[in-house]
């Protein structure tokens, strides 16, 4: 009777023995899983910021962009502007010239 009482309580390591083991491999598996999941997850968020970055650079070149046509375009009308008045001052100067020189004579 002592043997068979010895004998189940051997059975009952050797099971308790393989349990753990088995619960040391499942943990081992769960670590692993969860590092590549994790590693995957960090490649994505990786992958959308460089994204999002070159989103917004883009987003900043093309207002640049725009700004850059629009000051050219308030530019280009001072000119005209500074062209026109040149020339209406010029037709005055001229008259002024003339009537200077008409006084002179």
């Amino acid at each position: 009777m002592e043997a068979e009482i010895l004998k189940e309580i051997k059975d009952a390591e050797k099971r308790a023995d393989e349990i753990i083991e088995r619960a040391k491999r499942e943990k081992e598996a769960i670590i692993q899983e969860a590092i590549r999941n994790s590693t995957k997850l960090f490649s994505a968020k990786e992958e959308e910021i460089r994204k999002a970055q070159e989103k917004k650079i883009m987003d900043f070149r093309e207002k640049a962009k725009l700004i850059k046509e629009e000051k050219l375009a308030d530019g280009k009308a001072a000119v005209k502007q500074l062209n026109a008045k040149a020339e209406k001052n010029t037709a005055k100067a001229a008259e002024l010239v003339m009537k200077k020189f008409e006084e002179s004579i």
